[in-house]
């Protein structure tokens, strides 16, 4: 484990975090394996990568490196509240086409609802969207060193809260062990089409989706 260093995520690491993603977040996160009738639903839409990129050259995204190898990874950028109603709509409108969309929707509905912003008194946040870690290293608190390192981080460079958005009961577990409040949690059941049929299915334990966020 001590060999395990945290550092902050260069442009250069781009290609490699997107096949660590695709491998060790991607194929883990109980969302993305929801059965899909057409299995192409599941698979990662490019707009994805292209966050993903847009969120570097913020540095405020880590990778936790093994000597070469990445083995965790926090993608994580500022959020401000006209960001909060700007996805809302955006999902809103969007046409459905893929396991993400549903993902994205509802994920976008309940951060809205949770409204980070108003629940701190805040006018800005730093968010940790995705945490990935090698499943060669799990257990041995690399994703805790990642959010603790991401919490300090946004201390340092001097945002008043950071936040999440849990999709599974692991992450949320994760976090509220490192003191972050849960704002809002949502039962994925609760998420049904205009047909009263529930949209993301997940399988227990990660029944829902909660907001967090730790006032620094």
């Amino acid at each position: 484990m001590s060999a395990i260093v945290i550092r902050t995520m260069k442009i250069e690491d781009f290609q490699e975090v997107e096949a660590f993603l695709a491998e060790h977040f991607f194929k883990q996160e109980p969302l993305m394996l929801i059965p899909q009738e057409d299995t192409t639903q599941s698979e990662v839409i490019p707009a994805e990568a292209e966050l993903h990129r847009s969120l570097i050259p913020q540095n405020l995204s880590l990778v936790a490196v093994d000597g070469e190898r990445i083995v965790g990874v926090v993608l994580a950028g500022e959020l401000v509240p006209d960001d909060l109603e700007r996805e809302f709509k955006e999902t809103e409108q969007k046409e459905v086409t893929c396991l993400l969309d549903k993902i994205h929707k509802f994920l976008a509905g309940i951060e809205r609802q949770a409204n980070i912003f108003e629940h701190f008194g805040v006018q800005r946040a730093l968010y940790l969207y995705m945490l990935g870690v090698d499943t060669s290293v799990r257990r041995q608190r690399v994703g805790s060193r990642l959010v603790a390192a991401t919490i300090e981080l946004g201390r340092q460079r001097g945002f008043p809260v950071v936040t999440s958005t849990c999709t599974n009961l692991h992450s949320r577990r994760l976090m509220t062990g490192l003191h972050m409040e849960c704002v809002l949690s949502k039962d994925y059941a609760d998420y049904k089409d205009e047909h009263g049929k529930v949209v993301l299915s997940a399988a227990d334990p990660h029944t829902s989706a909660s907001v967090v966020g730790i006032r620094l």
